[in-house]
């Protein structure tokens, strides 16, 4: 999924920013922020740059962030923390990466754990595999590698439920899969056919109580790639849908992530205020300053309200 990164898209958001603006404070738990029902860039001071940002995981409390920055050649995990101020540290690579290729965090539902997919190796493991860290009173602990039976060694892009089930994706595969835990491995099957149907399925949000799925798909998308909903409704699955505008646009959309309290959403995008405007004859130093911003057509982390998930659920019910 992370080489998907080095594609540029383009859309439309708001103003360009410039990276020598001085950057105001973020404050509070989960930045502060206030759910709206359009999407809003996710703390942009302190979060975006001109390289790619995906795949963003609040602690439960909020007072921790994790995510993916990558740069061209290495993908690291990021992360920042609430101070004793209620300001958010300045984002730094996490204790546990920047020798690998690491991405795609995701905090277990008692905050006691980061999943993440990494490349770092492990027996004769040569592609992404999922490993965790543990809370410790002194931090987090060294990485310690994820047993999925019957999985392809290629796996990324983890979420959890309650009752501790894994889901993932295999890119060499498209397809997407759950873990089931047993004594010291997990049990893997693939999703139901009417969520996998289709080309490249990917990076699966499941809601704690496995009542829905969200996902990264590339079948008739508004652009690049969008994002897909499925419901489990006494026990079937419904045939997905697209989330629409203006969630998805028509550039790149993908890693969507929902607190556990359901109410804010998170993913990224590689949508763009405006395009580049130029002129025959017209000087490149407009081009450099112009790709110098985050709004570049990059990656970057947006939130919104998760309300739109109890409203397409309730079409289902009736």
């Amino acid at each position: 999924m992370f080489f998907l990164l080095l594609f540029a898209f383009g859309c439309k958001q708001t103003e360009t920013p410039s990276l020598t603006e001085e950057k105001p404070k973020v404050k509070g738990p989960f930045f502060g922020i206030i759910p709206t029902d359009q999407p809003q860039l996710l703390a942009p001071e302190l979060l975006a740059s001109p390289v790619t940002e995906y795949n963003g995981t609040f602690s439960p409390d909020g007072t921790e962030f994790y995510y993916s920055t990558s740069p061209p050649g290495k993908t690291y995990i990021t992360f920042t923390e609430l101070q004793a101020d209620s300001t958010w540290s300045e984002p730094q690579i996490a204790s546990f990466s920047g020798t690998y290729t690491d991405y795609d965090p995701f905090f277990s539902l008692d905050g006691n754990r980061i999943y993440f997919s990494s490349q770092r190796p492990e027996g004769e493991l040569e592609n992404s595999g999922v490993w965790y860290v543990q809370r410790e009173n002194t931090g987090w602990s060294e990485p310690i590698y994820v047993e999925l039976m019957g999985a392809e060694k290629d796996e990324y892009y983890t979420s959890l439920s309650k009752n501790g089930n894994l889901y993932f994706n295999i890119w060499s595969d498209g397809r997407m899969f759950r873990g089931i835990p047993t004594d010291s491995v997990y049990q893997v099957e693939p999703l139901p056919q009417i969520i996998n149907e289709g080309s490249n399925k990917g990076d699966p949000f499941i809601s704690p109580d496995e009542d829905y799925l969200i996902f990264r798909g590339y079948d008739d998308t508004l652009g690049r790639g969008d994002l897909y909903i499925s419901f489990n409704i006494e026990g079937n699955w419904t045939k997905p849908e697209n989330l629409g505008e203006p969630i998805n646009s028509e550039t790149h959309e993908m890693c969507p992530w929902v607190s556990p309290d359901g109410k804010l959403f998170i993913f990224a995008s590689g949508r763009i205020s405006s395009p580049l405007q130029t002129s025959p004859l017209e000087s490149i130093k407009k081009v450099h300053e112009r790709y110098r911003t985050f709004d570049n057509g990059q990656l970057n982390l947006y939130y919104m309200s998760a309300d739109f998930i109890a409203e397409m659920k309730q079409k289902h019910l009736q």
